[in-house]
């Protein structure tokens, strides 16, 4: 059976509607592909904009963490929830 597309999952974690970040996202999809490298908090980060960018998902807030680094909180769409493909069984 064919693994769903990263991207796919990245978009479907939003599905309950939650304001997530790149780690959170992770932690919930990281399970799904183990041992892939491509599944990393950068990929994830990548496709966050990249969703974001397309109108699926809005940033909801930014903050700094402890090390400075930049944080996004992202929230699904109205569109995005009308695009989310169905879960596969």
């Amino acid at each position: 059976m064919m693994q769903e597309p990263l991207k796919t999952s990245v978009l479907r974690a939003f599905a309950a509607g939650e304001v997530l970040d790149a780690a959170e996202v992770l932690a919930r999809i990281r399970g799904r592909y183990p041992g892939e490298r491509y599944c990393s908090l950068a990929v994830v980060a990548d496709h966050l904009k990249s969703l974001r960018a397309v109108g699926l998902l809005a940033e909801d807030a930014s903050f700094l963490d402890e090390s400075g680094g930049l944080v996004s909180l992202y929230r699904i769409s109205e569109y995005g929830l009308a695009k989310l493909p169905p879960a596969r069984p």
